[in-house]
């Protein structure tokens, strides 16, 4: 039975928790990779037992330093924090491979509930020695050494490009992207609805696609309306790689949250905004989109998003903007638009 949630990082907390646990007793020798969303406390620890450590992450939370791709190393170790996504643990297990040293090891640490226990048959290909070498909390850490013979790791971000085909009204093309990002190799039904409902700009009218994933809905509005200015905003380096083979030309701004005011002002902001933070749900990510938006638009100008019909974000809406409505409604999904006065 999954524990009361104290917080929404308990699985953060408790998974990092044990894979400190096991480093204490194991005192790895340097260097270290520490892959993915990483409790802080994990590197000071690890540099207090006086290991040279390397963080990185593919997502600029918090305005950490996001790279599409992990440094090749070598490392001794790679730490790796579980990945939602299945197709991102694999593409992550294959560039710990590439980063480590002849018969270094790697760690991964999550979850019960994140789906930790399908990691030793994903370290399989890759990996011998699997074992799990801390159960607790919910939590599990599992351990495995590279193959000494055998192991072809999959190596740079475009060794997992695929290609799928979009067919919805006017966008018709051929459509890229990588795991891990938001509804890989497909289109949601929240995002198919959002893009029958997009707003109707003047010519040369600013548009952020905000959480834009590979780029659809920003792509959309630029095939609909073509004179209009575009940027991408993600907090997902990878997403952004997406958006730049899809539209080449596109301003991408590698961002947590929303860019700061004083920019030019922008006519909509148009978003399909993430509801997730690894398994937990945060609809505070939501609100603070509906908060910070009315600070970047010009006069007249309006948010357009599609939001779970659960997500209760109306009273938001309300106190911000002066003009609400339901632009669009499907199963399970709304199409809400805010916008300020001219």
């Amino acid at each position: 039975m999954t524990p009361p949630a104290r917080s929404p990082d308990w699985r953060d907390e408790a998974a990092s928790g044990l894979l400190l646990r096991h480093l204490e007793i194991a005192r790895p020798a340097g260097p270290i990779l520490l892959m993915g969303s990483v409790q802080s406390d994990v590197r000071k620890a690890l540099e207090g037992m006086g290991c040279e450590v390397v963080w990185w992450t593919r997502r600029a939370f918090g305005g950490r330093r996001a790279t599409p791709w992990p440094p090749m190393g070598p490392f001794n170790l790679v730490a790796l924090r579980l990945p939602r996504a299945k197709d991102e643990l694999d593409m992550s297990l294959h560039g710990a491979a590439g980063s480590l040293a002849p018969g270094g090891g790697v760690l991964v640490y999550g979850a019960k509930d994140e789906g930790i226990g399908s990691v030793p048959r994903r370290l399989e290909p890759l990996f011998d020695r699997i074992e799990a070498v801390e159960v607790g909390g919910h939590c599990r850490v599992f351990r495995g050494r590279l193959r000494e013979a055998g192991a072809r790791p999959r190596v740079g971000l475009h060794a997992w490009r695929t290609t799928i085909r979009i067919e919805h009204g006017p966008l018709v093309r051929d459509w890229v992207s990588f795991p891990g990002i938001f509804a890989h190799g497909h289109l949601d039904p929240g995002t198919r609805l959002l893009l029958d409902a997009l707003p109707n700009p003047p010519e040369e009218a600013g548009i952020l696609d905000y959480g834009c994933g590979s780029g659809v809905v920003g792509a959309m509005m630029k095939e609909l309306y073509p004179q209009v200015r575009l940027e991408f905003l993600d907090v997902d380096s990878v997403a952004l790689e997406a958006v730049r083979e899809n539209l080449p030309g596109a301003r991408p701004l590698l961002v947590d949250g929303l860019p700061p005011p004083g920019r030019e002002g922008l006519f909509a902001i148009v978003s399909n905004p993430p509801f997730h933070r690894g398994k937990a749900e945060e609809p505070e990510m939501v609100l603070e989109l509906i908060r910070g938006a009315p600070a970047l638009l010009e006069p007249g100008g309006g948010l357009v998003f599609v939001s779970q019909k659960r997500l209760r974000v109306e009273a938001t809406l309300k106190r911000c903007f002066r003009r609400v409505s339901v632009r669009a409604e499907g199963k399970g999904f709304r199409i809400w638009e805010g916008w300020v006065p001219r």
